[in-house]
Parts: structure tokens; sequence; C-alpha cells
């Protein structure tokens, strides 16, 4: 896919959460963004009519007498610009000069929260600062497009002015500007666009806050893990509109960290810069170190670890923000040999009420895992959780588990789960539930387009799912997320031959000791879910389920090529069938896999010669693979009752097909 045609699939993606993930005209936002305290709500109204007031005066042409601690004279300056936005209407002819009216209005207010007769400015946490280049690409950026305004967050005795702003990894958020007030769905698609750049680069948050200026309206918008809220406008015109965004970026400046989306137990090292940055960004990946405090449920102790390499970003505006880091035990005054590596996992799982006793929580089936292999060792790695717990956020004098109810009870706002009809656009309030959980594993693992040849690759597949089935078999616990993301390769040495590790037990379940299945659910990555896991099918996920996605992995990566050397460049791959296991909806792809699995015929001709064609173990392992599934009566799959593979008994007993690595080659 070239990226013309990337960023055309990502803007209809960005236009697809205005339509069916936004929620317009929230009164209470402002409230997510409230200081924590009574007296700390009350300062911020106090300083909020003080800077409207002054705002008001001098637009109408007073002279303000001097007051200590605060120039007029600069205030004036930034009036200008200010004044001029409250005259643009409707619509403008260049959105150009917005950036320059914003500014302006951060700098006014800035400015008056730093000057010392705006009350005592002991309660001010921050200055919320625009960047000094406007319409620009930020150096961490992956694409070509070019962001409006950044704002950043400085110190109170920083000075009041544009600040140098680079990158998406320093930014508290960004603005983004449409010269009518007709393009603020526009305005929305493009800030979403942009934002997920911050959630990439900033591992250490939770949420993010973002603002559109669209003619003289602003809007403020709060973007979740499962919905985008978006504040009543802000006309610039109206003293009442300027009032309000003057709330905003006072109580931006005002609120605890967490309110800004940040987690306060995920701190960035100041003036690192010689962080091992892996994935395959080289380089375009968050590239600041951080401190991770991770509290163990069972022990009720916390461990600080300190990061070596970030492994997975944030990559999507919605969903569980899975950040998987390398790291060491944090001494303080240095780190441990690479002999103690850990992998942290940080991520926003669904969760039922309470969390805490949430059957499905990951953090009680690996431990379950880990107690079962203690006990009786098995011969394959698997995933070893060491500590394991909910992530706890101080409110109001105590301990509470960040989920989405803690962040909406922050508020004063009362989530409510939303209604069981899939596809129905309800409530703003009407929120899933998320647990943040955060678990140390061992051993570390790399990504599984680390192997060398198609020999390690499936020596790798065949210790992950041999762990699979150990794991289903001793402890009951069903996975149901077989992908390439989810099996890594450990290497003991660099000539050892290589291991397969099976982690992210997120989507996994307990199941029945004897049926061994899971109730209907929908669960798993595109493109590798089984046909009856993406219909959603009234019938029980086994197994089989899993061993299906098995053989979409072996097909895809097969397809594309498992190494750098053999990787199928994006227009040839766009050629091939298998592109639809990934694109359309989920009728689509189920409709393009049951055409494919239809027959061992269909199947070899769509989507085994297309396998790179260096490869000689991948077909005849996808082949008996495709035949134990989809051609063995004693074992119904996805095609229920068809027979896939015909011809008379000698046919079936071929032993070439059957014994498919006794080979020399």
């Amino acid at each position: 896919m070239s990226e013309t045609e990337r960023d055309k699939d990502e803007e209809k993606y960005a236009r697809h959460l205005v339509q069916n993930y936004t929620h317009r005209d929230i009164g209470e936002l402002l409230g997510f963004a409230k200081p924590a305290t009574t007296a700390g709500q009350k300062a911020a109204e106090l300083k909020t009519d003080f800077i409207s007031d002054l705002m008001e005066r001098i637009l109408a042409g007073e002279k303000l007498a001097t007051k200590r601690g605060l120039d007029s004279s600069l205030l004036v300056q930034f009036a200008r610009k200010i004044g001029k936005w409250t005259k643009v209407g409707s619509s403008l002819k260049s959105e150009k000069s917005l950036y320059e009216y914003f500014s302006n209005f951060a700098l006014f207010v800035a400015q008056c929260l730093k000057s010392k007769t705006a009350s005592k400015n002991s309660d001010i946490a921050r200055l919320i600062l625009p960047a000094e280049r406007t319409d620009y690409k930020p150096d961490d950026s992956n694409d070509s497009r070019r962001i409006d305004v950044g704002l950043a967050m400085h110190g109170i005795n920083a000075s009041v002015k544009r600040v140098s702003l680079n990158s998406y990894a320093d930014m508290l958020c960004i603005a983004e500007a449409k010269k009518s007030r007709a393009l603020d769905k526009d305005a929305l698609a493009q800030l979403f666009l942009y934002s997920v750049n911050i959630y990439m680069r900033q591992p250490n948050r939770r949420y993010v806050w973002g603002l559109t200026i669209c003619a003289d309206e602003v809007y403020a918008c709060l973007m979740l893990n499962d919905g985008f809220f978006v504040s009543p406008a802000m006309r610039i015109s109206e003293p009442a509109g300027r009032k309000m965004l003057i709330s905003w970026l006072v109580q931006w400046s005002m609120c605890p960290e967490d309110r800004l989306g940040y987690d306060p137990t995920m701190c960035r090292v100041p003036n690192s810069d010689d962080a091992d940055v892996g994935g395959s960004n080289s380089g375009k990946v968050d590239d600041k170190r951080y401190t991770i405090d991770c509290y163990d449920d069972k022990s009720q102790e916390t461990t600080t670890y300190i990061t070596k390499r970030t492994i997975m970003s944030a990559d999507d505006m919605l969903g569980r923000h899975t950040r998987c880091f390398v790291a060491t035990r944090h001494s303080g005054s240095g780190t441990e040999s690479s002999a103690n590596e850990v992998v942290i996992k940080d991520a926003w799982s669904p969760a039922k009420h309470p969390p805490l006793e949430d059957p499905r929580d990951e953090i009680k089936l690996l431990r379950k895992i880990h107690d079962t292999f203690e006990q009786d060792t098995p011969d394959h790695i698997y995933p070893n959780m060491l500590v394991g717990s909910h992530v706890r956020l101080d409110q109001k004098d105590k301990s509470v588990i960040d989920t989405t109810d803690a962040i909406f009870n922050a508020a004063g706002v009362d989530r409510i789960d939303p209604p069981s009809e899939p596809g129905t656009k309800s409530a703003w309030k009407h929120q899933p539930l998320r647990a943040h959980r955060r678990i140390v594993l061992s051993p570390v693992g790399h990504s599984i387009k680390t192997v060398q040849n198609e020999a390690e690759l499936i020596i790798v597949l065949a210790e992950a799912m041999n762990c699979y089935s150990s794991v289903l078999s001793q402890c009951g616990v069903l996975h149901r997320d077989i992908s390439t993301n989810n099996i890594l390769v450990v290497r003991d040495g660099e000539n050892k031959i290589p291991r397969g590790l099976l982690i992210d037990f997120d989507f996994a379940v307990n199941v029945d000791t004897h049926e061994r299945s899971a109730r209907p659910e929908r669960s798993g990555t595109l493109p590798y879910m089984s046909i009856a896991n993406i219909l959603n099918l009234d019938t029980p996920r086994t197994a089989l389920d899993d061993w299906e996605s098995l053989l979409y992995v072996v097909c895809w990566l097969a397809t594309v090529g498992i190494t750098s050397s053999h990787r199928v460049p994006d227009a040839e791959l766009g050629k091939k069938p298998i592109k639809y296991w990934r694109i359309g909806s989920p009728e689509e792809i189920a409709k393009a896999k049951r055409t494919h699995m239809h027959s061992d015929v269909i199947f070899q001709s769509n989507i085994v010669e297309e396998f790179r064609e260096q490869y000689k173990l991948l077909p005849r392992f996808a082949i008996a693979l495709h035949k134990a599934l989809f051609g063995n009566s004693n074992c119904p799959g996805a095609l229920l009752g068809l027979k896939v593979y015909g011809g008379d008994s000698s046919d079936d007993d071929d032993d070439d097909d059957d014994d498919i690595f006794n080979d020399d080659s």
C-alpha cells in the first residue's frame, strides 16, 4: 500500500470515528479537567473571572493602571490579535491567521496566571504555552501530516512566550484549525489523526485532550478508549465564549496531571538520550526512558522499573492502548544487567464490575498459569508473571483503581454500561468499563519477524502451540487470540535454536474442565480470527478456533515474508487474494476466508501458490493444517458439514501429507 493509499484509509477511519464514536455538546466536559479540591475549583473560578474581566476591559479600549507583576503593555499586544479574532465571523479566507489569534489568546491567559495580581500563584501547577512553529510536521512523526498549533506545559516560572515544541512526545495537546464553522467535523477528523501520535509517543498518557478552532468557534475534545466527547461551541465573538475558553486554559493550568490524561505512576526520566529504541520504526518510537511503579496485588509491594526500550506502542485512538517495554529494576544509581531484563505490559483491558472480581482478568489467569507450572514445570517456556495488579491512583486522599469509572467519578459523572445491542450509538455516558492493568513478565522475547528462516519459524510456532495446549489442558485457560503479535522468539544465545513464547492473555478465559469451550464472543486480532469468531456465530469457541488462527498466521507470514529480506512490497501484496483477510466489514472478511478455505484446490490456488517462492516447508505445513481443520469429518471447524477434501480413501491416506517434515530439503 502506497503512502497516499494509507493516508486515504486513515482519513476514512477518522471520519468513521467522528460519525460513530463522537458525542457533541457535552456541557459536563469541563468537569473532567477541574482541580481536585473544592478550594482549587474556587480558585480556578476566581482566576477565570479576573482574566475574563481584564480581557474584556482591554478589548473595550480601557487603559489599565500599572499593577505589580502585571505587564499591561504585553497584554495589550496579545489582545490586539484576540480583537481581530472576535471579528472574523463564521468563516474567513484562510485558516492561517487563526494560528496567530489562538496562540495570543493562550499567551494572554498564561501571562495573567503568572502575574501576582491574579491572586497568589502557588496553586498554579503549570503554564500552557503555544509552540513557536505553526503548520509544521513534528520531528517524531511517521507521516507527512502537519499540525496547526501544539500546546506544551511549562513551569510557572517559565517566560511567557511561544516555545520550542518539535515532537509529539512533548505535547500536551493539539489545536486543529479550519477557516469555517461548517468544517467542524473535518477539524475533528484531523484532530483524531494527529492525536494518535501523542498516544504513540507518550506511553504515560491515559487519555488525550485536544482543541478544534473553526473560524470564531472553539471546541474542547476529550478522547478516551471507546468514545470522544466534545464541548459546546465557545464563540470567540461573544464574551461568554471567550470566558469559557479562558476557563479551559485555567483549569488545565491548575488540575492534577492525571486529569490531563497523564499516568502519575509512570514518569519520564529527565535528560535521557541513551534509550535503545526497538521496533520497525527505527528510532521513530518515543526515545525517552521512563520509571514505572509496578504494584503487586499478591505481595502488596511496589517495585520500580526503568525502561530500556519500547517494544509496543499504542497505535489506535480506540481500544486497549497496549504498551510493552523491556525494563530492569530501578536502583536509583543505575540499572541491572540484561540478564535481569523483564517485559512490562500496560493496557486498558475490558473489565466487569467490580474489576477485582472479574474472572477474565489477565492477572488472575497468568497467576493461575504461574502457580500451576511452578509445581509441575513443563518442557516449554511460558509467560511467567512476576508482578501484576491494577494501576492505582490517589484521589481525594484515597487509593482508587484506575478505570473508566475513576475518570468519570473524578468529574462527578456516573458512567453507565452501554446497551447490549451491537452497533448502536447511545448516550455519551454509556461507555464500556475498562481497567488499567500492569504486569511484569519473563522471559523477554522478540518479534516473530526476527526468525531467520522458515525452519526457525516452524520451531517457534510449534513450541508456542505446545504452550497453548498445556495452558488449556492443565490450567483450563483458552487463549483466543493467536496472532503474529502474540508469539515471540526467545533466544538464549546467538547460535542457539530459538524458542517460541505465547503471550497476551487479555482475551483468554477460564473454560469448563470437560468441555474446554467458552461462550460465543468475538475476540482476537484481524486477519487471524476464525470464521466463526469473525461472524460471532452462536457456537462455542474452542481450541479449533485458535488452531484455525494459527493457519492464518502461517499463511500471512508465508505470503508477506518472514524476514525483512523476504518482505513483499505493499503494492504487490495489494494484488494478492489474502489482502481481503484484513479489509472490509467482518462479514466481507469472513466471506473471503470461507471462499479461500472452501476446498483444497481453492486454498492452494488462491493462498498457497501466493507464498514466497523460496519457502518449501511452509506450503506443506499450511496444506496439512488446512486439511486437519477443514477436511477432517471428526473435527468440525468453521465450515460445518462441508467436505473440503474429496477423493477416495487412498487419497486421504497419502503419507506425504501426514509426515510433512520428513524431507531432507
